[in-house]
């Protein structure tokens, strides 16, 4: 599931093997990679998997012949790969598409003859805007969005806020994330999908920001869709959609009439990006061979571990900087409730400017309203100024923090 107060793994870092398995990381010694939440680096495994695809099976599934019977072979084992990823009941629950956004979209657009005026969606203000826009559309067919608002200090959802929204009997959907992709901060789903469920509404998961951090049970969640993107978990530019099996069958989505009306390929296009899917297997892989015996759970568990030491040190650093404020969670004793992504600013310093300046010191960090102005907003801070944001995953170390801290030390002394 997405958290797990008492998981301790001591090993060493993933870091000390992972990253000459990255070429990106690999080819560029000495550059630190903090631009993870924006899109991870791929390894060997992946490159591997699109290559071999290309030169080896470029043709369209659906023929007799060898070529394109291997490209469906390779369908139903990427499938079968990311329902294992997700501990889905079925491949049969797994939809690939163009990304998050574009499946979100298509979810929300496939409800909106479910609803009825007067109806109700909860959004929330911790969202990335993917996960709140399609949903407020739908207020033009009468339904009304009501926000589950964040909570200070920390920038967090409450579930009982959530109950208080419930009260109104007339919710019936609630879209949220898995985790926030500018404060980092985790989000109890589980205890929300059991509240929704319990008042007859079903729930929508933004997991693109927490997917490469940790493992995700869709049984344990308890939700009833769930989206989230390959480049952000190591692979290419593709999207995933999960959903539980009979509520994707009460959804009509549009179609070409050659596709089959039923899931996965009532949700996917004719054509997939074939290599895509084949990167996003060798991911999988990848993934995979990070638990000694291959288990891709267990492999998310490690994972999940030795990041909470780099949220931890990360923490520790950004609390050693003159001026700096963290938007959400900022003590390190309770790195369990977040993944290492970062959002701050320092007293003076436009976060533009902060990002330039990481940047000539090989830092590659981000700045903006990170897609979440409406949090920035609720939290008292100007979207067009916005943050600068660093945000780390397994590969990332120590070593690269303390650079980071030396950096942001030797930028907020020019104040003094």
């Amino acid at each position: 599931m997405a958290s797990e107060p008492g998981l301790r793994i001591e090993q060493r870092p993933l870091s000390d093997g992972a990253r000459s398995r990255f070429p990106a990381l690999r080819d560029a010694p000495g550059t630190v990679f903090f631009d993870n939440a924006a899109g991870a680096q791929v390894p060997e495994e992946v490159l591997d998997a699109i290559r071999e695809h290309l030169l080896r099976r470029n043709v369209q599934r659906g023929g007799r012949y060898d070529r394109s019977q291997a490209v469906e072979a390779m369908l139903g084992e990427a499938r079968e790969r990311v329902a294992s990823f997700l501990n889905a009941e079925s491949p049969q629950e797994i939809s690939f598409g163009l990304n998050s956004t574009s499946l979100i979209r298509m979810i929300a657009e496939c409800t909106r003859p479910k609803l009825r005026a007067g109806d109700e969606v909860v959004v929330t203000e911790l969202d990335h805007e993917a996960n709140i826009g399609p949903w407020l559309r739908l207020e033009a067919s009468g339904v009304k969005a009501r926000f589950w608002k964040i909570r200070s200090p920390g920038a967090r959802l409450e579930t009982r806020d959530l109950e208080e929204l419930l009260r109104s009997g007339r919710v019936r959907l609630v879209a949220m994330p898995l985790a926030s992709n500018a404060t980092g901060g985790v989000v109890d789903v589980a205890a929300a999908s059991r509240l929704a469920r319990k008042a007859g509404a079903t729930t929508f998961v933004d997991a693109v920001h927490f997917a490469p951090h940790g493992r995700i049970d869709v049984q344990e969640l308890g939700a009833d869709f769930l989206a989230f993107s390959g480049y952000k978990i190591f692979g290419p530019h593709m999207g995933f959609l999960w959903g539980r099996l009979d509520a994707l069958r009460e959804l009509k989505p549009a179609r070409e009439f050659f596709i089959p009306a039923d899931p996965p390929y009532a949700f996917e296009a004719g054509t997939q990006t074939y290599e895509g899917i084949a990167g996003m297997l060798g991911a999988m892989r990848y993934l995979a061979s990070l638990d000694a015996e291959g288990s891709l759970p267990r492999a998310m568990d490690r994972i999940r571990s030795d990041e909470r030491g780099l949220s931890e040190a990360l923490l520790t650093a950004l609390a050693d900087v003159r001026g700096l404020t963290i938007l959400g969670e900022s003590d390190p004793g309770r790195a369990e409730a977040r993944v290492p992504t970062v959002s701050f600013a320092i007293s003076g310093f436009d976060p533009a400017r902060i990002v330039e300046h990481l940047a000539s010191r090989g830092i590659q960090a981000r700045d903006g309203h990170l897609y979440a102005p409406r949090l920035l907003e609720a939290s008292g801070i100007d979207p067009k100024t916005g943050l600068a944001r660093v945000s780390l995953c397994h590969y990332n170390t120590r070593e690269e923090i303390e650079k980071l801290r030396e950096a942001l030390h030797a930028l907020s002394s020019r104040n003094t």
